[in-house]
């Protein structure tokens, strides 16, 4: 097979699949098939102004924001004044957070327990809720306490440092919670998540009140991290041993069809790179664990040695357990087909996303060999058995017993071919291409082996809708589904 007919532009992204997080594609990371656009430069011109506004718009609606958040902070400085009353800056410090839709970051069951869920944890869903409503009050809190500084008296300035070091411990208690959750694919995303606001924002809060290394606040920031990164790195080895064999339920499709299991990872996946930075530097050092390329590629050159080589070594986690799990479809062929569909679907997404930013040179063309090797399979397999009743060893005797063998083998390649047609009529190929491929493939290989049987056997009766043009017509309706 020749390199490049696996063209990724006719291929099936599955995108319809129930896979759970697999978030939906955006024009800019999954460009749609047709990409012939017939706008014109006046439409293009008019779109774009109207992103302008749409960008002046929400400008606007930031700033009011923070002017807004400013004025509550004025009001709320007294009670971080000289001498300090704890009670007043206790329901100072909740009505500031909660301003911000943060107040629950004093609650003492953060991500579980507590009022929330009875006493059991909060969901998948609600932790991220929660981890991304954080991260956006953490970035305006930020930018209130900086926009605000050069503007305040000495004994405000000073005020305002206590609130700001309140606010920030109280802040870092979602990154304790978070690096307490057990072992889960969501739990890395969050902690990368987490990471990444937490080394971007505190070090400006430093910097803008002079907090030392031996500061309450960055002794507890350092410490915030250093949990975060021990537990994106459980994670991360738990992703690699056993998540991705035990975390998706394995039911195997029965028509070969692509799993669910594939957009759910390949989404999450894609998931992880929304937090690139964090991945770099959180998972660098583990990246020289022995069996980080235990398939024998290289990591991509953008990430020598860093967290993002993850990306390929994670795909070939999900390869493998694919493969593991085809064995249970015992019927010839099937398994081929299912290895077949689902290598280009991982291809086809990955091909169409960020995630192709992260893979090593050749890893493309290594799955269309791959691809290839699954249809010899299949064809050795599936075929390769129906062919080989029409083998008669080279005999051109005419003796009446020789007639009624070959009579017999032809019955036989008949019952054999309804066998493997009637089955694979059922196997869904869900690419058009693909499923092109395959057609062809079967018809070159059967069509020409019972067209010359019948030549070399002119005195075979051949009954009616058994000529070679109507049983290449016969498997063209292979794999519908």
């Amino acid at each position: 097979m020749e390199h490049g007919r696996f063209g990724h532009d006719g291929g099936y992204d599955n995108s319809s699949s129930s896979g759970g997080s697999s978030p939906a594609a955006s024009p800019r990371s999954e460009p749609s098939d047709s990409d012939g656009s017939s706008s014109s430069n006046a439409d293009e011109a008019d779109r774009a102004g109207r992103q302008l506004v749409t960008v002046a718009e929400s400008s606007a609606c930031v700033l009011d924001d923070i002017d807004r958040h400013q004025q509550r902070m004025l009001a709320l400085l007294p009670a971080f004044s000289s001498p300090a009353r704890p009670r007043a800056r206790a329901d100072a410090l909740s009505r500031w957070l909660a301003g911000f839709g943060a107040g629950w970051v004093l609650d003492t069951g953060l991500l579980g327990g507590g009022q929330h869920g009875g006493g059991g944890l909060l969901s998948r869903r609600e932790v991220g809720r929660r981890v991304r409503a954080w991260a956006q009050a953490l970035s305006a809190m930020e930018h209130v306490f900086r926009l605000r500084h050069q503007r305040l008296m000495a004994a405000q300035v000073v005020a305002m440092g206590e609130l700001a070091a309140a606010s920030a411990g109280a802040m870092l208690t979602l990154a304790g919670a978070v690096a307490a959750l057990g072992s889960s694919p969501s739990k890395l995303l969050a902690a990368l998540d987490v990471y990444a606001e937490v080394s971007e924002a505190f070090p400006v809060l430093a910097r803008l009140f002079s907090w030392g290394p031996a500061h309450p606040v960055s002794v507890a920031a350092e410490a915030a991290l250093a949990g975060l990164v021990d537990a994106a790195r459980r994670c991360r080895r738990d992703l690699r041993t056993s998540f991705i064999r035990s975390h998706y339920p394995w039911r195997m499709p029965q028509g070969g069809e692509v799993h669910p299991c594939v957009g759910f990872w390949m989404g999450y996946f894609r998931c992880l790179l929304r937090s690139r930075i964090s991945l770099y530097f959180v998972l660098a050092a583990a990246d020289d664990d022995s069996d980080s390329h235990s398939d024998g590629e290289a990591p991509p050159p953008c990430a020598p040695g860093g967290g993002l080589s993850l990306v390929a070594e994670l795909i070939s986690c999900l390869e493998a357990v694919l493969e593991e799990k085809s064995a249970a479809l015992a019927f010839p062929g099937l398994r081929q087909v299912f290895m077949l569909n689902n290598t280009f679907a991982i291809v086809r997404r990955a091909v169409r996303s960020d995630l192709k930013l992260f893979l090593p040179p050749g890893w493309v063309r290594a799955r269309e060999e791959r691809m290839e090797g699954c249809i010899r399979g299949y064809m050795d397999a599936s075929w390769k058995p129906v062919v080989s009743r029409l083998d008669d060893g080279g005999t051109k005797t005419k003796t009446g017993a020789a007639l009624g063998r070959r009579s017999n083998r032809l019955s036989a390649f008949y019952t054999a071919l309804e066998n493997a047609c009637s089955a694979q009529r059922c196997w869904k190929v869900p690419n058009p291409v693909i499923r092109g491929i395959l057609r062809k493939t079967v018809a070159e290989n059967v069509v020409p082996v019972y067209r010359r049987y019948l030549e070399d056997h002119p005195e075979v009766e051949v009954s009616k809708g058994r000529t070679a043009e109507e049983l290449e017509q016969h498997l063209s309706d292979l794999f519908e589904g």
